[in-house]
């Protein structure tokens, strides 16, 4: 077996089929393995230890695993990725952005130095003290 199906085997594209917030995981389905489901596989994040986030792609959505070779089913899932049918919302090195499905966003420009807060809803915060210039 060459090294192009070992790393096929390793590194598979899939949908997720089903989520499971408390546990931070997720099944994927592998289309081009006969619709093979996984296990549960624990979603990669950030940080989980003093910092924490937390980060679950919906049902349906596309992601990238890195499979354990002990196994058919089990590994990490490493996150989502775009396609050319859902490109990213922005195209700048020096904008962080993260949108939600409802609408709104929350964008900082490192280069502008600006934090842009779009809701659709109510902002709450909370703070023993709040600054505003």
């Amino acid at each position: 077996m060459g090294i192009e199906a070992h790393v096929k085997n390793f590194i598979r594209m899939g949908r997720v089929s089903e989520v499971f917030p408390a546990e931070m995981a997720v099944k994927v389905v592998f289309e081009d393995k006969d619709n093979l489901v996984s296990d549960k596989l624990p979603v990669l994040v950030r940080g989980s230890s003093g910092n924490r986030d937390y980060w679950l792609p919906d049902v349906g959505e596309q992601v990238c695993c890195l499979m354990l070779p002990n196994g058919h089913n089990a590994g990490i899932c490493l996150g989502s990725y775009y396609a050319e049918s859902a490109p990213p919302a922005v195209a700048d090195a020096n904008i962080r952005r993260i949108d939600f499905a409802d609408g709104t966003y929350i964008a900082y420009d490192r280069a502008a130095h600006t934090l842009r807060i779009q809701c659709v809803g109510d902002i709450i915060v909370n703070g023993k003290t709040i600054h505003l210039n």
